[in-house]
């Protein structure tokens, strides 16, 4: 909001709207006519913008995932008394970056790219449903940050786009 001249009021009351579906829809993409409608008419983005960049940034633009992938790995890991070495948690974190960008758009889909992870890692497979069992609440807060930052992420695509236009 700051890095597109927004004041951080205006963009938070543009944002709860979406945050608010995201939490009780765990989905981005549940939450993209939301953010369509917050960006449009609660930042005053065009519809040239939002119209592209949201769509975008919901089906590939997973803040989150990275952290989490961690934060699960390593609650596996302690779970089934397996020591990750940096190098494991590095590669879940890269690893995450890039297949988040595959991830099916529905909640808990990106379990099924994380498994073949945690097979390379040393990780049993079965942790995964123990993660699945305890994901609700973290991904509550995940959704919410991926739907925030898909909105600034437009909202710094709007300003450098005015800014090109005015130069």
């Amino acid at each position: 909001a700051i890095g597109a001249g927004i004041p951080i009021r205006t963009f938070a009351k543009a944002a709860l709207p979406v945050q608010l579906i995201g939490i009780s829809s765990s989905s981005s993409i549940a939450s993209l006519p939301a953010l369509v409608e917050a960006a449009e008419h609660g930042l005053g983005i065009p519809k040239r913008v939002s119209g592209f960049v949201l769509p975008l940034a919901v089906s590939t633009f997973k803040l989150a995932a990275p952290l989490v992938w961690v934060v699960g790995a390593l609650f596996v890991g302690w779970f089934y008394q397996i020591d990750l070495s940096f190098s494991a948690v590095t590669l879940i974190a890269v690893a995450g970056v890039f297949l988040a960008f595959g991830a099916p758009g529905v909640p808990r889909g990106a379990f099924l790219m994380l498994t073949p992870l945690f097979v390379a890692v040393g990780l049993p497979p079965e942790g995964i449903g123990i993660l699945i069992a305890v994901d609700v609440i973290p991904d509550l807060a995940a959704t919410v940050l991926n739907v925030t930052g898909d909105l600034a992420a437009t909202a710094l695509v709007a300003k450098a786009e005015q800014r090109s236009a005015a130069s």
